[in-house]
């Protein structure tokens, strides 16, 4: 009996062993094929229709990881399209009109600075991202779980589904858009915002006075391409804005305090009532 099941081992180890090895490399090879198939891109094609200077800039966007445009020939012409009608991301003159008006509230108020520089953003509209400065992986976990909290808090207020703006990951939305703050609803379509799981940095569109002091404090910016036409008949939001990855948990306090204005301001009714926790 000893002997049969030493036999039957080495049978094991000589034949059945391989055999596995080769299923996985066959899994592995279909995998990458189906990866290849799923982004269609050519990329000798790409590469034969732009400029060496062109293409580089190509692989950088590309590097960034999946956003609002395809990383196709047409996408990156969008793209070049878009960048040049990117704005300064600290000027914040075209929304002074709005402060103070019906559908404005003020919820942030002696938020403390930032610590350090603002992060470096890449210099492409989409996607919007922080190049560095980025959070660990358990802060940005406990990032998460306090959007998650959040949304749980308001949930006659909020849910998460997939973004509107990013299209790859899931966005905190006002439930009824009809009910919500018809300043900013019309252009969000109820997105309030999202994180990036990439980075941890979010978009956000909070009120104008919110926004004043969000970009005064330090703790982000405007998109660049804020209240401008980014594709026919979609606008972005006057005070889309990024708000930067936080590092540390004081940072995601302030990024708790963050979340819940812009809730707030795209929950806002009417006669200036909101249920938010």
């Amino acid at each position: 009996m000893k002997l049969l099941s030493s036999t039957l081992l080495i049978f094991l180890t000589l034949f059945a062993l391989p055999s596995v090895t080769v299923q996985a490399q066959k899994t592995d090879s279909k995998a990458k094929q189906s990866n290849t198939e799923q982004t269609g891109v050519d990329l000798s094609y790409i590469q034969s229709q732009l400029t060496k200077e062109e293409y580089k800039e190509f692989q950088n966007w590309v590097a960034l990881g999946v956003g609002g445009l395809p990383h196709t020939l047409e996408g990156f012409r969008t793209l070049q399209s878009l960048n040049k009608k990117l704005k300064d991301p600290l000027d914040i003159s075209h929304l002074a009109s709005k402060m103070g008006k019906p559908g404005d509230v003020q919820t942030l108020k002696n938020l403390p600075n930032r610590s350090g520089k603002r992060p470096t953003i890449a210099p492409f509209a989409i996607p919007h991202r922080q190049t560095d400065q980025h959070n660990s992986d358990l802060i940005r976990q406990q990032q998460k779980t306090i959007f998650e909290q959040i949304v749980a808090q308001n949930k006659g207020l909020v849910r998460f589904q997939r973004s509107f703006f990013e299209k790859h990951n899931e966005a905190v939305f006002v439930n009824d858009s009809t009910k919500g703050n018809q300043r900013v609803v019309p252009t969000t379509h109820g997105e309030v915002g999202h994180m990036h799981p990439s980075d941890g940095s979010m978009h956000f569109s909070l009120s104008p006075s919110d926004t004043k002091e969000v970009l005064a404090k330090g703790w982000g910016e405007l998109h660049g391409l804020a209240g401008q036409e980014y594709k026919e008949n979609a606008v972005l939001p006057a005070t889309y804005m990024m708000v930067y990855s936080p590092r540390t948990k004081d940072e995601l306090a302030v990024v708790k305090q963050i979340l819940q204005a812009a809730i707030r301001y795209s929950s806002l009714q009417a006669n200036g009532s909101t249920d938010t926790k």
